[in-house]
Parts: C-alpha cells; sequence; structure tokens
C-alpha cells in the first residue's frame, strides 16, 4: 500500500469545473469571465495571490470556464519552460501548438505564418554581436588611428543592419500574430485569444522577468489576452534581484499590468476537511479496534487542525503538507495500537505554526504555559470550549511525558501551570469564576487521561508521536509491524 506525502492535484471535470472546489472560487472565476469578455487586447491581467494559496487550481478551473464558455485558451507554465533559457521561444512554440485545436482550413495556414515569423526573430535578435576589445587589437600590434577607425565605422554599419533587420523580424511577428487573433476572433464569435501563464513565482528571477518583459511588448496585438498568476510581491523581488534593489519595481509593474486582479481569501475550514478525508484519517479511527475516547478521535483532530490553522497565515499548499504528513503517521499504525492522536496532533501543528518553538518544546527547553499560550492565541475562534481545555490538557501531559519519559506520570511532580491549575480547582467556590471553572475543567481532563492509563503509566505516548512526526520511529519501518487497512492508494 502506497500513501501520497504530496497533495495530489484537484480534478477539474471538464463539464463542471467548480465541482470539487473547496475554496469558493467559482465565483471569482465568473467575474473574471465576464471581465474578460469584454476586453478585446492587447492586454495583461495579474491574477495576485499568495505562494501557495491556489492560483494553479484556480487558473486550471478558469481556463475550463472558459473554454465553455467558448473562449480560446492556451495554457503555459513558466516552470517548465524555465531550462530553456529564451521565454521568446518557448511562447512562441506554446502558443501557436495551443491554439491548433482551435484552427480550420486557412487558420492553419496563419499558423504556419506565424511560427516562420518567430523563426527568423529568433534567428536575427540573438546577441551575436561582434564586441570590440582593447586588450585583442594591443596584442595585433600598432594600429594607425585611421584603421581603428575604419574597423569602428564597419563594425557599427554592421550592428545598425543587424538591428534594422531584428526590428522588421519583430514587426512582421506581431502582425502575423495579429491576423491569427483576429481570425480566431472572428470565428470565436469574437472572443479574445486568452494565454494563461502560471507558476511565474517558481522561476529563475532573471527569466521572471524576460518572460513577463516578453508577453508584453512582443505579443502585444489585438486580440491577445495575457492573464498570469503572480505573487506581486515576490515578483518584485525577482525585478529588483535583476535590477538592483533601489529599483522602482512596483512602478515597474505597474507598466506592465492592465488589470490587477486579487484572488479573494477563502473559507479554510471546507479545504481543511477535505484534504483530512483524502489522507484517511478519519478511516483510521473508524477501522481501529480501540474506539476513540477522551480526545482521541477524528473530530478532535478535525476540530483542533481547524482552530489553528483557519486563522494563520500559512499558505494553504503549506496546511495540506503537514496535513500529508499527519497522514503518513495514522497510516503507519496498526488497527490494534495508540493513535497517539492528541500528542501527535498537537506536535504537528506546533512544528507547522513555528519551528523553533517545537524543537524547544520537544527538548523540554520550553514549558507547558509557552505553548499553550502561543497556541491558544493561533486559535480563530475568539471564545474558549473544552477543545481549548483539552489541548491545553494535552500539552501539559506532553511536556511532563518529555521531560520524564517512561516514567508513572502518577508520581511526577506537576509543572508549575498544572500547579497552580490544581490550586484554583480545590479553592474554587462557584462555577461563577471563569478562571476557577476552567482550571477545574483541564485538570478532570487531566486525571481522566491517567486513569485511561493507556500506556500503562498514564500517558499519551508523546514522545513516540514526536517521533513519528519526524519520521524517526523504528515502528515505521518495522517489517512486523502490520499497517492499517485504511492505508489511502492514490
Amino acid at each position: 500500500m502506497g500513501f501520497r506525502i504530496q497533495p495530489k492535484e484537484v480534478e477539474i471535470p471538464a463539464d463542471e469545473p467548480f465541482k470539487n472546489d473547496r475554496l469558493e472560487r467559482q465565483e471569482p472565476a465568473e467575474v473574471l469571465t465576464q471581465v474578460l469578455r469584454f476586453v478585446e487586447g492587447p492586454c495583461v491581467l495579474a491574477v495576485d495571490a499568495p505562494w501557495g494559496a491556489g492560483k494553479t487550481t484556480f487558473l486550471n478551473m478558469l481556463a475550463r470556464h472558459l473554454r465553455n464558455q467558448e473562449f480560446p485558451v492556451v495554457e503555459f507554465n513558466a516552470w517548465d519552460t524555465d531550462f530553456t533559457g529564451d521565454p521568446f521561444l518557448a511562447l512562441s512554440e506554446e502558443l501557436t501548438d495551443g491554439v491548433r485545436e482551435y484552427t480550420v482550413g486557412p487558420l492553419g495556414d496563419e499558423i504556419e505564418k506565424v511560427k516562420k515569423a518567430a523563426k527568423e526573430v529568433l534567428r536575427l535578435a540573438i546577441p551575436g554581436f561582434i564586441r570590440l576589445a582593447t586588450a585583442g587589437l594591443v596584442d595585433l600590434g600598432p594600429m594607425m588611428e585611421k584603421e581603428i577607425g575604419q574597423a569602428l565605422t564597419t563594425l557599427a554599419q554592421k550592428r545598425l543592419s543587424e538591428y534594422l533587420d531584428a526590428k522588421t523580424s519583430l514587426q512582421t511577428f506581431k502582425a502575423s500574430l495579429g491576423e491569427l487573433a483576429a481570425e480566431l476572433a472572428e470565428s470565436r464569435q469574437g472572443l479574445p485569444l486568452i494565454a494563461i501563464i502560471d507558476e511565474l513565482d517558481r522561476c529563475r528571477p532573471s527569466y521572471a522577468v524576460e518572460l513577463l518583459e516578453t508577453a508584453k511588448h512582443l505579443f502585444s496585438v489585438d486580440g491577445v489576452v495575457f492573464v498570469l498568476a503572480v505573487n506581486r510581491s515576490q515578483l518584485a523581488h525577482s525585478i529588483r534581484a535583476v535590477y538592483g534593489s533601489g529599483f522602482d519595481a512596483e512602478g515597474y509593474l505597474r507598466r506592465f499590468f492592465d488589470i490587477d486582479f486579487r484572488l479573494p481569501d477563502c473559507d479554510r475550514r471546507p479545504f481543511i476537511e477535505t484534504v483530512l478525508q483524502r489522507v484517511g484519517i478519519e478511516d483510521y479511527f473508524r477501522n481501529s479496534s480501540e474506539k476513540g475516547t477522551l480526545g482521541n478521535n477524528y473530530e478532535s483532530v478535525r476540530d483542533w487542525l481547524v482552530a489553528l490553522f483557519v486563522g494563520s497565515d500559512l499558505s494553504l499548499r503549506r496546511v495540506a503538507q503537514s496535513i500529508h504528513r499527519l497522514g503518513l503517521v495514522f497510516a503507519s499504525l496498526r488497527k490494534d495500537r495508540h493513535a497517539f492522536a492528541m500528542a501527535a496532533t498537537v506536535a504537528l501543528v506546533m512544528r507547522t505554526l513555528d519551528l523553533g518553538l517545537y524543537e524547544r518544546f520537544r527538548s523540554g527547553e520550553a514549558e507547558d504555559r509557552e505553548a499553550i499560550e502561543f497556541l491558544l492565541s493561533r486559535n480563530s475562534r475568539p471564545e474558549r470550549s473544552q477543545i481549548d481545555h483539552h489541548l491545553e490538557a494535552v500539552i501539559i501531559l506532553a511536556a511532563m511525558e518529555l521531560k520524564n519519559p517512561g516514567r508513572d506520570l502518577f508520581g511526577v511532580e506537576p509543572s508549575p501551570l498544572l500547579a497552580k491549575y490544581k490550586e484554583l480547582d480545590r479553592a474554587r467556590q462557584s462555577g461563577d469564576d471563569a478562571a476557577a471553572a476552567r482550571a477545574s475543567s483541564i485538570v478532570r481532563i487531566i486525571e481522566r487521561i491517567l486513569e485511561n492509563d493507556v500506556l500503562g503509566y498514564g500517558g499519551l505516548g508523546s514522545e513516540e508521536a514526536f517521533r513519528r512526526i519526524e519520521l524517526l520511529s523504528p515502528s515505521l519501518i518495522d517489517d512486523d509491524s502490520e499497517p492499517s487497512d485504511n492505508s489511502p492508494v492514490d
């Protein structure tokens, strides 16, 4: 049985592009479609969103939706062509090959004209000018001033001739591309050709900038609209990497993008729940011979992850990768073994949100109070509930276990925080005192976990859970262990 550690791409049915949409992206896609319907081009439209926010999925859905609305669409992955080093070559080839599915009869001839013009641009515009090096002239021996002047004049004339030839070839290319776009629009109810460029953020800075400049300047013709997925701040960094740290990257981008479209934020809960279902964590609890109790159940895992990840500034990609890592831990467990659900989930969240705190907590340097304050500050729910009390109890017990591995926790001295909660619990007079009520709730949860005594010493299995999260547990490679029947296969 195999487990997919990288999130799988969202399936986009041709007839229902938004069927598997969990990020509420149908409405912005439809709005953008209406905008594109009234844009004639030339135009460069930027779809702006942070890295890992689902731009690729959005563009894939948008492309399918546009095709269903009769738009001619060409999709271009910039990252896949970064190796070529020549964005004009890559873009011209992908564009002409991509429109073939929309062409019949005379339009096929138009494509060949564009391809021929592109080859001429490549032949003439590639830097190949002769450079005059002073050191080289000196090595040749003394030269008269008149001879040097003649050499420079000849070189200047050659450069001018090459420049004029290159300029003519570019004009021919743009004219051919414009004719193709006009013919295509006439056959598609006047709709422009949409060229979608994705993964620009992942390219080398120099290639990303060159591709942007190529699309804007060399492919700027009527009837062609470029839709680029960008992380504007990251692209600005790429521009400064090419032109210098003091360069006005934002002003530069304003000249290139005719329309800015900010991809709206989404409700993360449906996304997180979908990822959890895909990695099979719910199936583990459903099939486990040890029925979930005391927070050791799917609902607790789901609610903790939702509460702690929904309000974070993590990218959706990072959240999905973290949940897949947790899924790998669960997939390795036998049905008759403790799931370590509470400790493993807390470890995973802490590792994802603050690796430094995670390492210090794991080594015993960070106290339970610090971890609790950090995680509760990331909780998306404004009100405190039983799930927060359970979270605190798990962190307190995890800290005790990690500092006292293998010891009976009944005999371990409580942390200052737990000692305070026990004191508040003993002194509690009524339910009106919120702090005392909270302390009592947490103490009761800890007592129930200790009384349950799953591991023989009242613990959660925190040490093993942290080792599994780090993929350092021998159990992950134990040939004698029987993996659970629900291990997901992709």
